[in-house]
């Protein structure tokens, strides 16, 4: 996990690497055991469950594993399953925000690499 630039939620946050977006993919799709098993795995005891939540339940194990890696209670589950690393594309060398795919060829926050761009 790093925190790196959004551009959907417009801020810096905490970007989750494959693994770890794969261990929140299955919280979501198996529910309470996978949160429990990485629970084990962390050695965490004493974990506090969520309440109450302020979306569907149907996203509570997403939500919970999200916040056992993290640290930090992200409450709109659509916002998780964007902040995959590997969904951005290398950081510019100019001003540090990520290429918005792994495909692209210029930052469109500052500029670098138009110059390349073939003109129409």
């Amino acid at each position: 996990m790093e925190e790196t630039f959004c551009w959907r939620c417009d801020m810096k946050v905490k970007m989750l690497d494959d693994n770890e977006f794969k261990l929140c993919q299955e919280a979501w799709f198996r529910g309470k055991k996978i949160v429990e098993d990485e629970l084990k795995t962390r050695q965490i005891k004493n974990y506090v469950w969520l309440d109450k939540l302020e979306t569907f339940e149907q996203y509570r194990y997403l939500l919970e594993m999200y916040r056992i890696i993290t640290g930090e209670y992200e409450p709109n589950p659509l916002a998780i399953l964007h902040h995959q690393r590997s969904q951005f594309g290398k950081d510019c060398p100019k001003c540090k925000k990520p290429f918005r795919t792994p495909k692209a060829k210029y930052c469109v926050s500052c500029g670098y690499g138009s110059e390349n761009l073939t003109k129409i």
